[in-house]
């Protein structure tokens, strides 16, 4: 798939470069689908970007009125300051807020106080109220609470445990009720008004679809999203593993944790609408075929012993038609996820890993991040790229296959590991997969399902991403797990540095780096098994700290856009049907899950 970016958008952020962002469009196919596929489609898209404003709260709750602001902002503008504030904007939405997550803070808004301040008069008395509400967030540097909009600011430690056993549930937040006191009110009560459209258009979708498996699965979502019962959110999970429908939906007010900063406990809303991309099934069940192998020699103490085959985790190879909520996001774009995050669900009935094929390739060619020539050494550049993209996706493969492997220790079997680790849970979780997909490309040679030019690619790759990762301060989880893989490899020997022509270059050497990413895998699985919380403590404070490496790499990427829009198409209606073509909006930020309204209460 050839990509290049539409648009290039300039921002900045306090204390960083000046940076730009790729807007990209996504052109999904409708080949091989019926005709009441594509009414599927189309009503799953809707369910699916209603999500957003969900997203959007529980994010941070100013983001509609900052939102409002700018509108107004623009409509009063003209030549050169309208210009900024449209980039502005397009950043805003990219974002999904006011901040980004890698570094976790806001964008700046680059115009002249006393203009911002004659634009707002000309908008009116409600932009000028607006605007002194919100100047601060729009011109000076701030970061995101790590409690989101999902607990309140002034919570206490003593008020946080006395909620009980529901102070851990996921798709909840805490809020203070009457007399203040705090209490866990469900996202599906909380965001019933909201919701209310979205399951109209899965209800349409269930009415229409012709595969049994994906029926009973939007029957159990459903059920769930209006009663957020801890029941029907397993049994709609178990629903989607168990189903092998072509067309998917992902959907929900609470999935990955990582908006949790304070507890790593609480989920983010999202929707994502996918179609399998049949071209990978081959290479899909000849890698899926060795996850018993990989579960019977993975370098752990504590592996999953008698491995059920109706257990093991389907890999799914997508194209990604919709995306909204956790998904839209800047710098970071989601390329693979392994799904539920249900660890009973896991063990029970096995995982669901996709792989995001359509959206990754636009990622990687438009960013610029598979680019050896500008840290690799000349012998490792030397290398054919094409290994690389294909090891580069295949090592996201095995790392979501990685987040469903090994298991708990006998002692800590009835929970989850998050609930013994919390705040350390996403960075080693994430470590340990990256890992997983590091170490599992040796037995998949052996296997013979990979060429062996792929194992190099794959740690080759993977050397490129740790060092972008090392333009920032560690504090998102996937940067703190590449941060500290990179940090432990090079003191083990498993990454060198070498001047060539008065440059600073790297390598990987294969048998090493075997050796770092088993012992590495080793020590983390056993700290996830344990629950080890002290132990994982440790690990990230003698591994994780930002390099002094940061101002170099920042110096040699800093032509690359950093952040990816994707603008994703609606499909055309006419008399109440959905039609077999494709409108796109003229620009990415008006996509519709933009402008969907938060509506609180039941």
């Amino acid at each position: 798939m050839q990509a290049s970016p539409i648009r290039l958008i300039p921002y900045q952020q306090e204390g960083e470069p000046p940076r730009q962002a790729a807007i990209l469009r996504v052109e999904p196919t409708l080949e091989g689908l019926s005709d009441d596929d594509v009414q599927v489609l189309g009503h799953l898209t809707e369910a699916a970007d209603r999500m957003n404003p969900v997203f959007r709260d529980q994010a941070e709750a100013r983001t509609p009125a900052v939102r409002t602001l700018l509108l107004d902002l623009i409509e009063a503008a003209e030549g050169p300051t309208r210009q900024v504030l449209e980039d502005y904007r397009a950043i805003f939405e990219l974002q999904n807020g006011p901040y980004t997550s890698i570094p976790p803070k806001n964008h700046l808004l680059k115009l002249p106080l006393d203009d911002l301040r004659r634009l707002a008069k000309f908008a009116g008395r409600q932009a000028e109220r607006s605007l002194e509400a919100h100047v601060g967030l729009l011109t000076q540097g701030a970061v995101p609470s790590d409690r989101g909009n999902l607990y309140p600011e002034d919570l206490t430690e003593a008020e946080f445990e006395a909620l009980g056993a529901d102070r851990l549930r996921v798709n909840s937040s805490v809020v203070r009720g009457a007399g203040g006191k705090p209490e866990v009110l469900l996202n599906e009560r909380r965001y019933a008004r909201t919701l209310a459209p979205a399951l109209a258009h899965l209800r349409a979708a269930r009415d229409l679809a012709r595969d049994p498996g994906f029926r009973i699965y939007l029957d159990a979502k459903i059920v769930e999203m209006e009663t957020g019962s801890e029941e029907a959110r397993r049994v709609a999970d178990h629903a989607w593993v168990t189903h092998n429908s072509p067309i998917d939906i992902v959907i929900s007010t609470a999935l990955e944790v990582y908006l949790d900063g304070y507890r790593a406990a609480r989920g983010a809303a999202t929707g994502a609408v996918h179609v399998r991309n049949r071209q990978a099934e081959a290479m899909l069940q000849a890698i899926v075929a060795q996850v018993p192998r990989l579960e019977a020699t993975a370098p752990w103490t504590h592996r999953r012993s008698g491995v059920d085959a109706s257990r093991l985790p389907k890999l799914k190879f997508v194209d990604v038609f919709a995306w909204s909520g956790d998904y839209v996001g800047s710098p970071m774009t989601t390329l693979a996820q392994s799904l539920p995050n249900d660890e009973w669900i896991v063990q029970t009935f096995g995982a669901v890993n996709m792989v995001y094929v359509n959206t990754s390739r636009l990622v990687l060619r438009s960013s610029g991040r598979l680019a050896p020539e500008r840290f690799l050494t000349r012998a490792a550049a030397e290398r054919p790229l094409d290994p690389l993209f294909e090891a580069y996706t295949l090592h996201t493969a095995l790392h979501e296959i990685g987040h469903a492997s090994g298991c708990m220790d006998p002692e800590h079997a009835q929970g989850q590991p998050r609930d013994f680790l919390q705040e350390e849970y996403p960075w080693l979780e994430e470590a340990r997969a990256e890992l997983f997909g590091l170490w599992a490309l040796g037995p998949m040679v052996e296997a013979g399902v990979f060429d062996p030019v792929l194992e190099q690619a794959g740690f080759d790759g993977m050397l490129l991403t740790m060092l972008g990762a090392l333009k920032y301060d560690p504090q998102q989880a996937h940067v703190s797990a590449r941060n500290a893989i990179f940090h432990y490899f090079e003191e083990h020997g498993a990454i060198r540095r070498v001047t060539e022509g008065g440059r600073l270059c790297f390598e990987m050497p294969l048998e090493p780096a075997r050796r770092a990413a088993a012992e590495m895998l080793r020590t983390i699985a056993d700290l996830r098994s344990a629950g080890d919380r002290t132990g994982a403590t440790r690990l990230r404070q003698k591994y994780v700290y930002a390099d002094a490496l940061k101002p170099e790499i920042e110096a040699r990427t800093a032509d690359l856009p950093l952040g990816t829009g994707l603008i994703f198409p609606r499909l055309k209606q006419s008399g109440g049907r959905y039609l077999r073509e494709w409108i796109y909006p003229e620009r990415f930020e008006d996509q519709p899950k933009f402008a969907y309204d938060l509506e609180l209460g039941a």
